[in-house]
């Protein structure tokens, strides 16, 4: 007999267990959790993204008024002359 044979012969099955019900209410307590842990990181997760959004935003903008300033600058000594 091959081991997979065996392990397969071994691996008890839920309705030869007789605690079907006690499996199912493990399960879904599991899976609850799993729920829990995903939504907490999803928020977790949005509340960085904000962060980092603005940012992104202060930088750009920070860096279009450098952009704009020194392009009027250039403009200005060029017609001055």
């Amino acid at each position: 007999m091959s081991t997979k044979e065996n392990s397969k012969a071994k691996s008890p099955v839920y309705l030869e267990s007789g605690n079907l019900e006690a499996h199912i209410l493990a399960d879904m307590l599991r899976i609850e959790g799993i729920t829990t842990e995903l939504r907490d990181f999803k928020q977790a997760t949005e509340k960085r993204l904000d962060k980092m959004e603005n940012w992104i935003i202060g930088i750009v903008g920070i860096t279009v008024t450098t952009l704009l300033s020194v392009v009027t600058a250039i403009i200005i000594n060029m017609v001055g002359k």
